[in-house]
């Protein structure tokens, strides 16, 4: 007897993953598991789906993956709803929810697909949690992964899968009130179980929500905020001190820390007045977004609860061929596939585990089982085909199919025609957006230039900075400095060959002071031996001076520079010289 096999596709906000798990023993085991991160601009919701199938794709070619799966879709992505119910049995129960959603639901319940479970029940009345998602939707990731080589066997919502993944591990809920926080990359989904139950409620703040704060800090989009911010929660890449960045990262990190504790405690509070005064004594966190830095212990002060990461691996068997590097993710990204297959694989434990939903469309389920007998019935079709051919032969002319084959050449000629107006229809738009991307790059140009410019005087001020503290060229001080426009005949005769015509160039005006500190041997010497004295020390400094600052990342070239010992300075008497420097800047 072959063994039962389920795969089941997480489909996440920021990544996808396909694990294939079997039953061992009573056990759930896995198999086999892939992940596939989705690079694409995770603010914008609708290229989600085309993102997904491409990584969907590629995961399916490198794991030689095909067949029936099952997928998990992310909360974000579905309408739902929690309402109470008196407890009845199961054939007026779906009558009065559907009457119920009905009056809930932003859209008629006929335009949906949806789907509901018991949550709670006391004796007296009933929890329910419905989801629902639009059949267009439904139907169109349907359409897309059939063309992969998929059969969808079910489409079922993440946030509810948690709770079968708590049971089968085993960690006892019976006797006490838990909360699960699932942190996404969209949406953070909490999960209060209690002895009779669970509730369900989702707050709007995940990963995402630190990396927009981290691209609006830090002035720079949104794909390069996410690289940073894996890079350094996940310590893969080592920022100095020093880097003002680091000080960004922490006060962004703290702004999140301080919105998602302010969102948990009000979820608890509702829970609270729902519950009548039931809070929760324990919490466990769980998804990739609950790696980051001192969330634990910054949750356990904020709540005053016991905290510790749910780890599903303990109601899995794993196969030896997983990567060590994959199973370092496993507890993070595996809890709501094991949820799904250990209600479907491991049935057998009772009323304990919730039933998984199912918003596949029933047309597309009607359509896949047909699509499976489509092979068989060409082969037949084609077999009977075979049959009347002699007969054919025998009493049609050749003239007659002649004709048939002209005009079947003829359609073609039109259909094709017709394509070709289509896609010189869709070149023109094609046309226009290219051009007018092109027009908004340009217009955008100089802004994006201005941009990058203020980070670098940014850096050319901390260097002159240093110089201050340089220890040949220490008891300065600058007085002036500004940036002058170098007219077009001027910036001839200063920049040479490098003169760019149309392009604006600047120098930079350097003004300021240091002071000379003569030795004490020489204090009470002749005024002519001081004198000559001063002068030498005035050389070796201006010479120190000039060379740190031509040696500068920023400067090119030094274009004038002058000291003076007498009126602006007043090297003989008071022991400091003036100087003014012209500097030509790095293009």
């Amino acid at each position: 007897m072959s063994e039962k096999r389920e795969v089941i596709i997480n489909c996440g906000i920021s990544h996808v993953s396909a694990s294939v798990f079997s039953s061992e023993g009573g056990k759930l085991k896995l198999k086999q598991v892939a992940l596939q991160t989705l690079h694409y601009d995770y603010s914008n919701d609708q290229i989600w789906l085309d993102s997904l199938i491409a990584g969907l794709e590629l995961l399916c070619k490198n794991e030689k993956l095909k067949g029936d799966a099952r997928f998990i879709f992310p909360g974000s992505l579905l309408l739902n709803k929690t309402i109470r119910v008196p407890h009845v049995n199961e054939e007026k129960q779906k009558k009065i929810v559907a009457f119920e959603l009905s009056q809930k639901m932003p859209f008629p319940l006929a335009e949906l697909i949806w789907d509901y479970q018991v949550i709670d029940d006391d004796g007296v009345e009933q929890e329910i949690l419905a989801f629902a998602v639009k059949p267009e939707i439904a139907e169109t990731f349907c359409e897309k992964v059939v063309e992969i080589g998929l059969n969808p066997l079910q489409i079922t919502p993440a946030p509810i899968l948690d709770y079968n993944a708590l049971i089968s591990s085993g960690v006892g809920l019976e006797q006490q009130e838990t909360l699960v926080v699932n942190i996404g990359a969209k949406s953070t989904n909490l999960l209060f179980i209690n002895p009779t139950g669970f509730l369900i409620r989702s707050i709007a703040i995940g990963g995402n929500a630190l990396t927009q704060n981290i691209s609006d800090s830090l002035g720079i989009l949104f794909e390069k905020a996410e690289e940073i911010k894996k890079s350094y929660f996940s310590g893969q890449v080592a920022f100095s001190p020093e880097d003002p960045s680091v000080q960004v990262l922490e006060n962004c990190s703290q702004q999140f820390l301080n919105r998602a504790s302010q969102e948990i405690t009000r979820s608890i509070v509702t829970y609270k007045r729902l519950k009548k005064g039931k809070s929760p004594n324990r919490m466990f966190l769980a998804g990739r977004g609950a790696l980051l830095n001192n969330l634990p212990e910054y949750l356990s002060q904020s709540q005053s609860l016991d905290i510790d990461y749910f780890d599903p691996l303990k109601s899995l068997l794993l196969e030896d061929g997983i990567s060590q590097e994959m199973r370092a993710l496993l507890p993070y990204m595996i809890g709501e596939p094991v949820g799904l297959a250990t209600a479907i694989l491991n049935s057998n434990e009772g009323n304990t585990l919730k039933r998984p939903l199912n918003l596949l469309p029933a047309n597309k389920l009607t359509h896949l089982s047909f699509k499976k007998k489509i092979p068989l019935l060409l082969t037949a079709a084609f077999i009977f085909s075979l049959l009347p051919i002699p007969s054919i032969l025998n009493k049609s002319s050749l003239e007659d199919e002649l004709e048939k084959e002209l005009s079947s050449l003829q359609q073609g000629t039109r259909d094709l025609k017709s394509n070709i107006a289509d896609q010189e229809l869709l070149q023109e738009k094609f046309l226009f957006t290219d051009k007018l991307n092109q027009l908004v790059f340009e217009r955008n140009q100089i802004f994006r230039e201005k941009s990058f410019s203020c980070w670098v005087i940014q850096d050319f001020l901390n260097q002159l900075q240093g110089s201050l503290d340089h220890a040949d060229v220490s008891d300065a001080w600058f007085d002036e400095l500004r940036f002058q426009e170098v007219s077009a005949r001027s910036r001839e005769n200063i920049i040479g060959t490098q003169f760019l015509k149309g392009k604006k160039r600047y120098k930079i005006i350097l003004s300021g002071r240091y002071l000379v500190r003569i030795d004490e041997t020489f204090k009470d010497s002749d005024a002519n031996e001081k004198r000559n004295h001063l002068i030498e020390l005035n050389s070796v400094k201006q010479e120190a001076l000039t060379q740190y600052l031509e040696a500068l990342p920023f400067i090119e070239k030094v274009a004038k520079k002058t000291f003076s010992i007498e009126g602006k300075g007043d090297l003989f008497k008071r022991y400091f010289t003036h100087f003014k420097y012209e500097f030509i800047p790095k293009s």
